[in-house]
């Protein structure tokens, strides 16, 4: 059992709720990610997701050397889900880091969980196992008091 603090259990339940959130939508456009990446860089494929582009609403578009090829107009999606997650991979570890730091676990747990952000498929591992240890030490806390 950790050190818990009585006293912030309703800022951990709220904590909780924001990590489970992040480390969904993290996962989810890791693996958007992954996949548009692997539409990029596998051989004879090399092509972007492309969105409102000249050749239609959503399309992949072809590209040579250095991005050449690639429309002028519209959005480059394979960039923006870089992008984006990138950023989601800042909000998660802010939220692993809330977690661990009112649950006061070991440095390797949020070193577990920071890593559930960029391999995946694990950031739905990490958040169910994790999520579960907090809701079982807040119980166990609960019933104590």
């Amino acid at each position: 059992m950790s050190g818990l603090n009585p006293a912030q259990l309703p800022q951990l339940r709220k904590v909780l709720k924001f990590y489970k959130v992040s480390s969904n939508v993290t996962g989810v456009f890791l693996l958007l990610l992954m996949v548009t990446w692997g539409i990029r860089r596998l051989p004879f494929l090399g092509f972007d997701l492309w969105l409102l582009g000249p050749n239609g609403f959503l399309t992949f578009e072809q590209y040579g050397i250095d991005g050449e090829g690639l429309p002028d107009s519209g959005f480059n999606l394979t960039v923006w889900i870089l992008i984006i997650h990138g950023w989601l991979y800042v909000v998660y570890l802010f939220a692993d880091f809330r977690v661990w730091t009112l649950m006061r676990w070991s440095f390797i747990r949020f070193l577990l969980i920071a890593l559930g952000g960029v391999v995946p498929l694990l950031s739905f591992i990490t958040e169910n196992r994790y999520a579960k240890m907090a809701h079982t030490e807040i119980a166990e806390l609960e019933a104590k008091s």
